[in-house]
């Protein structure tokens, strides 16, 4: 019979000596009767490879990626398309379930879209361009971030939640070359970015072709950039993906210094270069 742990979750009350006494129990129940917990120990020899002297940002996290690789990386909630009776269109309904990628699959992903950007025969993406991202927190997200390391690009995460207003003066003095947008935002990303001359590449993600809203959003985005006149191509993360696994892989960008720029997170105060490579910057 498994362990009642909750028995022994640390309090923060709790002197700090009773604390660690109390989660060392929980960690020892949990190794104990829980297979999946046991699962997901550290390998040591991976954490050894991962901390060699001189690897670059993506080369740790392709031996990360490569030493778990059948291990799940990531989850989410399932979903399935349903069909509303009432007015016949086609929604995403979340299931009672997480759906996984494991470290090999994700990582087989993230080097078929670096693939991809790197060899496009119009716009190629180059190490040290601006990457806008506008969506919420899931896989496909992730996987753009874990680009932008494998080819040395540089995150511009955007709230998801902000008006076009407060985006447009960023994309205008950010430049990005490419925006990713989750499906969910398109309307928002596209009316904040149209009027940029940077941009060459919109790029969907968790995006559901058999979701009316999806679809007819990204038709939308692809519209209105035309009628703009901006060269922007515009394709899904799955389409980059299927066409980026068919090229000969690209290598992971292992050139630059230790405090080449890697993100700007756009905020408040005045911009300063923080040591963990990420440049803040307000408008």
């Amino acid at each position: 019979m498994a362990s009642d742990v909750s028995k022994e979750i640390p309090d923060l009350n709790d002197p700090p000596d009773d604390r660690d006494k109390r989660l060392g129990r929980r960690i020892a129940a949990l190794y104990a009767d829980d297979p999946q917990f046991r699962a997901a120990e550290p390998n040591s020899a991976v954490i050894e490879a991962a901390r060699r002297p001189g690897l670059r940002l993506a080369q740790t996290l392709e031996t990360l990626a490569v030493g778990y690789g059948s291990r799940p990386a990531l989850g989410e909630r399932a979903r399935e398309v349903t069909t509303d009776p009432i007015t016949g269109r086609a929604t995403a309904r979340l299931l009672p379930r997480f759906d996984t990628i494991s470290y090999h699959d994700l990582w087989a992903q993230v080097r078929a879209i670096a693939t991809a950007w790197r060899n496009d025969p119009d716009h190629r993406v180059s190490p040290g361009d601006f990457v806008a991202t506008v969506g919420f927190a899931s896989p496909d997200y992730l996987k753009v971030d874990l680009v932008c390391a494998y080819l040395g690009l540089v995150s511009v995460p955007l709230q998801h939640n902000a008006p076009a207003s407060r985006l447009q003066p960023i994309f205008a003095e950010v430049g990005p070359r490419v925006l990713a947008v989750s499906a969910e935002y398109l309307d928002l990303a596209v009316e904040s970015a149209l009027d940029s001359t940077s941009l060459r590449h919109l790029v969907v993600f968790d995006y559901l072709p058999a979701v009316d809203d999806h679809r007819e959003g990204l038709a939308r985005a692809d519209e209105r950039l035309r009628a703009a006149g901006r060269p922007v191509v515009v394709h899904t993360l799955g389409e980059i993906v299927a066409r980026g696994a068919g090229l000969p892989p690209e290598p992971v960008y292992t050139e630059g210094t230790d405090d080449r720029l890697a993100m700007i997170l756009p905020g408040s105060g005045r911009p300063a270069l923080c040591p963990t490579r990420t440049n803040r910057f307000s408008t």
